[in-house]
């Protein structure tokens, strides 16, 4: 095998990752915690990726995302907390406002006061 096709085959399977954590994540965040399996490999041949039940089950069991990969569901390793998806609360974790234009201003007049002669 030349050194073209392992770069290419080792791009090909990182492209591959980032498409299977993708789907997850869009699942997990429907709450859904069991996938259909044939929905799950029709929507990464949308990605183009054309995977057989063997070896797309070998790939997330390889990346240990996945509890249970069957042939008619997949059961994911977690899940999104709600927290994360829809943050309430949002008023305990607000920044004070500041005023950069403020903070610039005064940083500058200090700037220019430190070097006028005294």
């Amino acid at each position: 095998m030349r050194i073209r096709d392992v770069f290419l085959l080792e791009a090909y399977y990182d492209d591959l990752q980032v498409a299977i954590m993708d789907r997850l994540t869009q699942y997990v965040g429907k709450e859904q915690t069991d996938i259909p399996t044939d929905e799950f490999r029709m929507a990464l041949a949308d990605d183009g990726f054309m995977l057989s039940f063997e070896e797309m089950k070998a790939s997330m069991e390889e990346m240990g995302v996945v509890a249970n990969v069957g042939p008619d569901s997949i059961t994911p390793k977690g899940k999104v907390s709600n927290d994360l998806v829809d943050p309430e609360g949002e008023e305990e974790f607000a920044e004070p406002e500041v005023d950069v234009g403020d903070m610039a201003g005064d940083q500058a007049m200090s700037a220019v006061k430190d070097q006028l002669p005294q």
